[in-house]
């Protein structure tokens, strides 16, 4: 059984398109999303979202890298590491969306892939998968949890 583990985080407030948190591979290892939850932080409205699950190939940068946290208390550290809180945003794959949710701000969305269909990050540095949202002018802070396996 592949190790497994969350990391979580919000995306900066605002109402330009913003990063909540990456999972960013290393060339020792390709993480794969197999779980995602997303919602809105800010207090309720009735404001329509569009978030989406993408690969990048330059990781931007984070305000903070936290450590992502076994899923099995047991389990060893990741190979792969996370960002949250981005001041420059990661290089997303143009038009390459991999997840895409439309949802109201009132609600939480969960993305669950179908065994052996995780989305997969290649084995290089820097390169990943992020949760971003675009809510077309409204400023709404994403919450973002990524699990995923090594």
């Amino acid at each position: 059984m592949a190790r497994a583990y969350a990391a979580s985080g919000p995306s900066e407030s605002g109402t330009a398109d913003k990063t909540a948190v990456t999972i960013i591979a290393a060339t020792t290892v390709r993480p794969a999303i197999f779980d995602a939850i997303l919602g809105s932080v800010t207090a309720p409205a009735d404001v329509a979202i569009l978030a989406f699950l993408a690969r990048f190939t330059a990781a931007g940068t984070a305000a903070s890298n936290p450590v992502p946290e076994p899923l099995d208390a047991a389990e060893a550290a990741a190979l792969a590491t996370a960002g949250i809180t981005h001041s420059a945003e990661p290089t997303y794959t143009a038009n390459k969306m991999l997840v895409r949710f439309a949802f109201n701000q009132r609600n939480t969305v969960r993305w669950v892939a179908a065994p052996g269909c995780e989305l997969r990050a290649p084995a290089t540095a820097a390169n990943g998968i992020g949760a971003k949202i675009s809510t077309a002018g409204s400023a709404v802070i994403l919450q973002a949890s990524l699990m995923f396996a090594e």
